[in-house]
Formats: structure tokens, sequence, C-alpha cells
């Protein structure tokens, strides 16, 4: 959605790309400490275990990329103990990944990193949900 007459300041850009830039920074030490690659972990990072299970298709689409990386990450999530591949409850045919208890813990490890830590620790829960809101109508129109 494009507000028109809206004005982004440099300083408005300036403050993302550092929040941002933060973010990323204290990622990559999470998964320094964790031993994992950041495709690893980025599929760590989008595997809910409170969600039900989805297809590996639509984790490939979660990450934007292609099913035969999703394979090969998953290949390496199962060696490392932290996911295991599970048919579909609704259907057998299709592929789901699930982390394994060692997988919750490592995915509770690299939310707890950047969650624990500025620059989102510096925000309440209230100022969060707020952030999070004006981020998904900023991103919108990027889905897909």
């Amino acid at each position: 959605m494009i507000v028109s007459g809206a004005k982004t300041t440099p300083a408005l850009v300036e403050q993302v790309m550092a929040v941002a830039m933060a973010i990323v920074q204290e990622l990559k030490a999470a998964v320094r400490e964790l031993g994992l690659s950041e495709s690893v972990a980025h599929l760590v990072w989008v595997l809910d275990p409170d969600a039900d299970p989805v297809p590996l298709r639509q984790v490939a689409e979660r990450l934007r990329c292609d099913p035969s990386n999703v394979t090969l990450l998953s290949d390496q999530l199962e060696k490392k103990g932290l996911a295991e591949r599970r048919p579909h409850p609704a259907d057998g045919r299709v592929r789901t990944l699930v982390l394994t208890p060692a997988g919750v813990a490592a995915r509770r490890k690299l939310l707890d990193h950047v969650q624990q830590r500025p620059p989102l620790a510096a925000l309440d829960g209230e100022q969060q949900r707020q952030l999070q809101e004006l981020l998904a109508v900023a991103l919108a129109d990027r889905k897909g």
C-alpha cells in the first residue's frame, strides 16, 4: 500500500536499517553458538513447533527457495538430531519436517538471543506488538 504524499525521511530509513543489522548480528551470534549454518538456522526459525506441520513445499515457499534446497537442509537437520521428516497427518504421501526436542531447544535459543538483547529488548511487549503491526503494514505488498 503506497500512501500518496507520504515522505520517508533518511533518518527513518537509517533507523530501520540499524535495527535490522543489529538483529542480524544477534542472530549470527546465536547461529555460531549453535554450530549451525545460517541456512539451517533459518529453517529451524521457520519451523514453529506449536503450529500444525506443513508440507516441505510450503516450507520452501516460506524460505523463498527451491524444494530441493529444503531437502538438503532437512538432511542436515536430521543428521544433527534437530528435526525429522514425517508423513503429513492429512495426506501420508506428503512429507513434513518437525523439530525434535533438541530442535525446539535450538529454536528457543535463537528466539531468546534476539528477544533478550537490544534492539528488541529495549521495547516492552506493547511496543513490540505495535512495531509488529506497523511492519506488517509496511511489508504487506511484498508477500508472495
